[in-house]
């Protein structure tokens, strides 16, 4: 009788992935991945999510809070999941993460086009001014191969210096960086800026889900699977190309 109740709570638990569900996901404020402003411009990954999950029949809800917040209410099953953040070993053992990466991310040097920038090595950015954010893991990373940084408390003021030519050059994303650009300037300004090639970081970030919930492990392969079938249809470029560069 046990083994009957046992499979039958256990069918019951697999049809909560069937069309129709829906999931509450706690995200915190990060544009242009994410965002509680109603342009889609600022919350691109959202879309991502919203959308891959759809295809697979399951409805998707976002509730904003502080990124750490966000992070220990999934943790404690508060909430269904969180993302977008990169893959640790910390995080493979606290929750279900994403195999499929919702974004894979370039961190590189950016600045003026009439500064001849170019680098190979460390050695090689030992000549130039660098600009860096307080709390930036980036900025901590280019401290420790030896190079100097001008530090600001918020990454859109090292726009403001690149272009006055306080400092050379500055790191970000790729997507955030030119977001922040083409928020701060108009676009007769917005189109001096540009970025070096070379990614000085590279790194993919994921969907987590909560262990707690007792569909956890469904509920992260059904993501998989939707974000596989959003980006061989040719959406998930079309999303990015709402803030990537021509």
């Amino acid at each position: 009788m046990k083994k009957v109740i046992f499979l039958v709570i256990f069918f019951i638990n697999t049809l909560m992935l069937h069309a129709g569900d829906v999931i509450v996901l706690a995200i915190g404020e990060w544009p242009p991945y994410t965002s509680a402003s109603l342009n889609k411009k600022d919350k691109i990954a959202e879309m991502i999510v919203k959308e891959a999950f759809n295809l697979e029949g399951v409805e998707v809800k976002y509730e904003y809070f502080p990124w750490k917040r966000a992070y220990v209410s999934v943790l404690r099953g508060d909430y269904a999941g969180t993302f977008p953040w990169i893959k640790t070993k910390e995080r493979e053992q606290q929750f279900f993460l994403s195999k499929e990466p919702i974004l894979k991310n370039k961190e590189v040097f950016f600045h003026l086009k009439s500064l001849d920038f170019d680098w190979n090595t460390f050695d090689d950015l030992k000549k130039y001014s660098i600009g860096g954010t307080l709390g930036y893991y980036q900025a901590e990373f280019l401290e420790s191969k030896g190079l100097k940084i001008e530090f600001v408390t918020r990454e859109e003021l090292n726009f403001k210096k690149l272009l006055k030519k306080r400092i050379d050059t500055s790191t970000s994303t790729l997507i955030v960086g030119y977001n922040i650009i083409n928020k701060l300037f108009p676009p007769q300004v917005s189109h001096l800026f540009t970025h070096h090639p070379k990614p000085l970081l590279t790194y993919s970030m994921h969907m987590l889900i909560s262990k707690k919930n007792p569909n956890g492990k469904k509920l992260i392969e059904v993501f998989d699977r939707g974000l596989k079938r959003l980006k061989s249809t040719g959406r998930y470029s079309e999303i990015l190309k709402l803030i990537l560069p021509n």
